[in-house]
Order: C-alpha cells, then sequence, then structure tokens
C-alpha cells in the first residue's frame, strides 16, 4: 500500500492548486506525473487541463469516446466541479488549438 505520508514534502497540488502536502506520483492519464494532495490522489483526482487535452487528442467528446472512458471522466468532473457542458467546451476549443493531435 502507498505510504502517502512517507513520500509526502509540501509543494502545490497539480489538480486542486493547494499548497500543502503532496506526493509525486504516476497519472491515470497517461505517461505523466503530477504533485497531488493526499485528497485529491484518494479520489483519483486528475489536473483539469489535462483531461482536457488528454480527450481533445483521442476524438470528439462524448460520441468518439468509449464508454469507459466517458465514466472515467465523468466521476472526476464531479469531484472538479466541473459540468460536463463545460468539459465539451473546453475539449471543442482544445482540439482547434491542437490541430495536428485530432
Amino acid at each position: 500500500m502507498f505510504d502517502f505520508d512517507l513520500h509526502a514534502h509540501i509543494g502545490k497540488c497539480d489538480v486542486c492548486g493547494k499548497e500543502t502536502k503532496v506526493a509525486v506520483c504516476a497519472s491515470s492519464i497517461g505517461p505523466i506525473s503530477f504533485a497531488y494532495c493526499r485528497s485529491c490522489l484518494a479520489a483519483g483526482a486528475e489536473p483539469y487541463e489535462h483531461m482536457v487535452s488528454y480527450v481533445a487528442c483521442a476524438g470528439k467528446w462524448p460520441e468518439e469516446i468509449s464508454a469507459e472512458a466517458q465514466a472515467w471522466v465523468r466521476r472526476r468532473l464531479a469531484f472538479l466541479n466541473k459540468t460536463e457542458d463545460e468539459f465539451a467546451q473546453d475539449v471543442s476549443e482544445c482540439a482547434l488549438a491542437l490541430p495536428g493531435c485530432c
């Protein structure tokens, strides 16, 4: 089992932005690591901007995204207090900004 206190140091959580004890861990999004506070790590939360860009590169939200990935995103949106409409708009804008990605 991961011992948060053993690996934590004072820093800024990449998910919620709090200055607190954080541990740097592998993201569930892809091959990247982020600093997570205890509550964001326990919730399986991910940095919103990275969720947006990941989905924007994967396809059009939600019709081109698998049901499993949609459920994964929706659980994290609830934790981040983001609506699906906000997310859809942000994914669309990101896809326009990343033409080689989509």
